[in-house]
């Protein structure tokens, strides 16, 4: 079901978040996701994929496209999958200028998917090395390609490139590149996060 409305709960600037429930792919990345330890025991919502709203029926998103705008129906009219929209707090019209300025800039660039990083932070993922040695948070794993982005760490670009949130905690923490779809949602400053679709059951 469909609970979508412009203006209320999604609009241009806000972040959404995708699971598609009894989907292999979708239970593969959100297992991959929960490999890490503060996240092993999160027993919410947890998304596989993420994009940046543009436009009322326009996004942005890393895919195996690459990095492209897309028509929101192509997930809003997919039955398989579940929607959680999310305001980035205190968001302001100056800040929403600016995502869709990098946006622009990000496709322009004509960016590909990073399957070597996400193959490589799996990896990390599933040994725990980020929390058996922390400082590796803030470095890239080696097979990442940083002409190429996964769609979190396109989204945490696209954030982190605004003076409004460049500095919160979560990218002090982690570079980007190990930014995962349920660690932005979990970590990243929203005030609103409602549910916009559901699968019918």
């Amino acid at each position: 079901m469909l609970y979508a409305k412009f203006g209320d709960n999604y609009d241009i600037g806000w972040d959404m978040f995708e699971r598609s429930p009894n989907n292999v792919v979708s239970d593969v990345i959100v297992d991959i996701e929960k490999d890490d330890g503060k996240l092993a025991d999160w027993t919410g919502f947890s998304p596989s994929h993420t994009w940046k709203v543009i436009s009322e029926d326009t996004g942005i998103e890393a895919s195996t496209e690459g990095v492209s705008y897309f028509p929101l129906s192509k997930y809003f009219n997919d039955p398989s999958c579940e929607i959680l929209s999310c305001h980035p707090a205190g968001l302001v019209t100056v800040t929403i200028q600016q995502m869709l300025a990098v946006s622009a800039k990000l496709t322009s660039e004509h960016m590909g998917y990073d399957y070597s990083g996400l193959i490589g932070d799996a990896i990390e993922g599933v040994l725990d090395l980020d929390s058996l040695i922390p400082v590796l948070k803030k470095i890239a794993d080696p097979l990442n390609d940083s002409h190429d982005l996964f769609c979190s760490a396109l989204v945490a670009t696209i954030n982190k490139a605004t003076p409004q949130y460049a500095n919160v905690k979560l990218f002090q923490d982690y570079i980007i590149s190990k930014i995962s779809p349920l660690r932005l949602m979990v970590e990243f400053p929203y005030d609103e996060m409602p549910m916009i679709k559901t699968v019918d059951q």
